[in-house]
């Protein structure tokens, strides 16, 4: 599944701890992390106010990247599509997807609730 992406208007810190990693097709772009999702909501890529809680993936990935990643908002599916992750755009059909606890993910990140111990990995897939 495509990741969907967000925008910001939270507080850093609150929620389960998480693991975070990133890896594009060839490169490790951040080590597992241990993050927090963040209150309030995620608004990134024209994302509506109350759609995309902090308390989610996106939430994590925003904390993990301090904001370096982009998306945009799709209404017909209620998430975001992200685009990029710490400056890399997948070229072609490659896609940023996201898994969760090493089994890909059949939501979008907005969607994706917060459980303590998890393990998130943003990568890019072919």
């Amino acid at each position: 599944m495509a990741v969907a992406a967000s925008g910001v208007a939270f507080a850093a810190g609150s929620g389960p701890a998480v693991s975070v990693q990133i890896k594009s097709l060839n490169k490790t772009l951040l080590t597992p992390t241990t993050e927090h999702g963040q209150s309030g909501w995620i608004t990134k890529g024209g994302t509506p106010h109350g759609k995309c809680p902090g308390a989610s993936a996106a939430g994590a990935l925003n904390a993990a990247t301090h904001g370096k990643w982009a998306g945009k908002y799709y209404s017909s599916v209620g998430g975001i599509f992200v685009t990029s992750i710490l400056g890399v755009k997948p070229t072609g059909s490659d896609y940023w997807s996201v898994y969760v606890n090493g089994k890909a993910s059949s939501k979008g990140i907005c969607d994706i609730k917060l459980k303590s111990g998890e393990k998130l990995l943003f990568k890019v897939i072919k």
